[in-house]
């Protein structure tokens, strides 16, 4: 329990009233031990837990820190080989063969479209022509880099395009809409991820919002970022990677009325109720 100034203002007025009431010592004692036993369960949180960037200035320039997307085993990748000159047919042969979806149930309207790569476990693809490319631990420029120089022995001036169709993270906890979300564009900050979930819940914990990333080989890392600090903006976390979780903890006061008894409504109103008969008896 936080209790800031105007909440110890608050009590100690309370506490005069009483006095005022000019009850019987025996009185006073039960009063003030039912504004103890409310106190133990009331959560008075200050700013200072709900509030973002709380150190931040009004104005001024802050250097975000940035991370290059990785491919990583199991990725699924998009790449389209064509041709800058006129003769499209010369980059067919690199191509998966597109497929046919329909747009709705019962359609007739068909949409072709291309077929993804899977990252196998030696993190690599195959591609049509060219055989198996490594590509796990490369960025995306790596990979055009790549297939473009493999490409150069078989046709002129090819063109690569490259993107990640998998790229989603996942953020549960004491948010209002928790869910995993597919990142079209492939770049999404810890802050956008947030606000895609619908933000924090008032009882969210600003101070310990935690990230789980899996890395290459499985293993998994984890951070821990504070929201009420403006140092968020330089942690190698601030951008998220494919796959990343966000959790995002109850604050003590909500831990708290969560492990309290359910009835505890209940015995407040009844306490209300013995307090005011206890201040008609005495007077």
């Amino acid at each position: 329990m936080l209790l800031n100034k105007q909440n110890v203002y608050f009590c100690k007025k309370l506490l005069k009233m009483i006095q005022n009431f000019k009850l019987t010592v025996n009185n006073q004692f039960v009063v003030i031990g039912v504004l103890l036993f409310s106190m133990l369960f009331t959560s008075c949180a200050s700013k200072k837990d709900v509030l973002y960037f709380q150190d931040i200035e009004s104005r001024g320039t802050i250097e975000a820190a940035q991370e290059k997307l990785v491919i990583q085993k199991n990725d699924l990748l998009s790449i389209i080989v064509s041709v800058s000159g006129l003769d499209q047919a010369a980059a067919k042969p690199f191509n998966l063969p597109a497929i046919s979806t329909e747009t709705a149930i019962g359609a007739n309207v068909a949409v072709q479209r291309n077929q993804a790569y899977l990252v196998n476990e030696n993190g690599s693809v195959k591609m049509p022509g060219l055989g198996e490319i490594k590509v796990s631990g490369l960025t995306k420029t790596q990979v055009v880099d790549k297939v473009t120089e493999k490409l150069t022995e078989f046709i002129i001036d090819p063109v690569v395009s490259v993107r990640l169709l998998n790229f989603r993270v996942t953020v549960i906890g004491d948010v209002a809409r928790p869910g995993t979300y597919n990142i079209e564009n492939e770049k999404v900050s810890v802050i956008e991820a947030i606000g895609l979930a619908g933000d924090m819940q008032i009882s969210g914990s600003r101070q310990d919002v935690l990230i789980i990333r899996e890395n290459e080989d499985g293993s998994k890392t984890t951070a821990q970022l504070d929201f009420t600090k403006n140092d968020l903006f330089t942690s190698p976390y601030y951008y998220l990677k494919q796959n990343d979780v966000v959790v995002v903890d109850p604050n003590y006061a909500k831990v708290q009325r969560s492990a309290s008894n359910p009835n505890t409504g209940i015995f407040f109103s009844i306490a209300s109720l013995l307090l005011s008969v206890i201040v008609i008896i005495s007077r």
